[in-house]
């Protein structure tokens, strides 16, 4: 549901608008504590370690990427807003391929540095190889953090803040029962 968040009252319209952001967080951490409960209980302790000791690298790569996403989707809602198209749609494109290339370089740096950043987090060698793994697959999906992240965000700075919660209920629900599945 896209709103014009310039015309009617601006507090009902700012509530509409940002309770779909309250209810996504909200799911996001959801999903981490399922996540948290499936590796503590089924994979034993040095796993869930593993995962706790990555959580800090995880957190600064993907605010990285995060806060990128909303910068241009900042830019972008400006000149929606304006009504210039042809310079929306010259920074879509730009932005796109900066943060895509931002993406790329972050996993080539973090499959490259691997050793020394297990080394720099000082993680105990009982847990090291559990978490080189975790991150290695973790890594995999730095870019469809970026592509989920960067269309969400330009959904958002056009008015639409329904339909990224769609998007992400949907693969946390998908996510959450693909995991038990396996289990």
């Amino acid at each position: 549901m896209q709103r014009n968040l310039t015309k009617g009252p601006i507090t009902i319209n700012i509530l509409l608008f940002a309770l779909p952001l309250m209810f996504g967080n909200l799911l996001q951490q959801m999903y981490n504590i399922a996540d948290t409960w499936v590796v503590g209980r089924y994979l034993g302790s040095d796993a869930l370690a593993a995962v706790g000791s990555s959580y800090t690298l995880m957190t600064f790569l993907t605010s990285i990427i995060i806060g990128l996403c909303m910068g241009s989707g900042a830019a972008i809602s400006m000149q929606y807003g304006s009504g210039d198209s042809k310079k929306m749609r010259q920074s879509v494109f730009m932005s796109f391929c900066l943060i895509a290339g931002i993406s790329i370089a972050l996993n080539i740096i973090v499959y490259i540095g691997m050793d020394f950043i297990l080394w720099a987090l000082q993680i105990p060698n009982e847990i090291q190889a559990m978490m080189r793994d975790y991150l290695e697959i973790i890594f995999l999906g730095i870019t469809a953090t970026f592509i989920y992240n960067y269309f969400a965000n330009l959904l958002r700075a056009i008015g639409n803040s329904v339909l990224p919660l769609v998007f992400l209920a949907v693969s946390a629900v998908y996510l959450t029962l693909s995991k038990g599945f396996y289990i």
